[in-house]
């Protein structure tokens, strides 16, 4: 049977980054800190075919829908999903910027 996989918000991706979970216990990772934001941004695009959402196809035919995936490949060989947390730190950026301009 796999290990549980604890569920967080996106918001705390950077937090968990840093935390490595061995015998259910919480540990620092080894090392500095892990800053995602200079780690370089990579992209996968995935393919979801005859996605429920979209209905039955008529027979014989296959409709696939891109699905694009975000990671970070950090020092050390980490490498973090974060398709649900890019949105989230653009939206800070920009409120950032706007507090700068006024």
């Amino acid at each position: 049977m796999a290990p549980l996989v604890p569920i967080f918000s996106a918001e705390s991706l950077p937090d968990h980054v840093n935390t490595v979970r061995r015998n259910f216990q919480e540990k620092r990772r080894k090392g500095e800190p892990v800053n995602l934001t200079e780690c370089p941004l990579l992209e996968m695009t995935q393919f979801s075919c005859n996605p429920p959402q979209n209905g039955v196809p008529d027979p014989g035919v296959v409709v696939c829908d891109p699905v694009v995936r975000l990671f970070r490949r950090c020092a050390g060989g980490l490498m973090v999903e974060t398709t649900s947390w890019e949105p989230l730190k653009l939206a800070e950026e920009a409120k950032q910027n706007q507090t700068l301009k006024q």
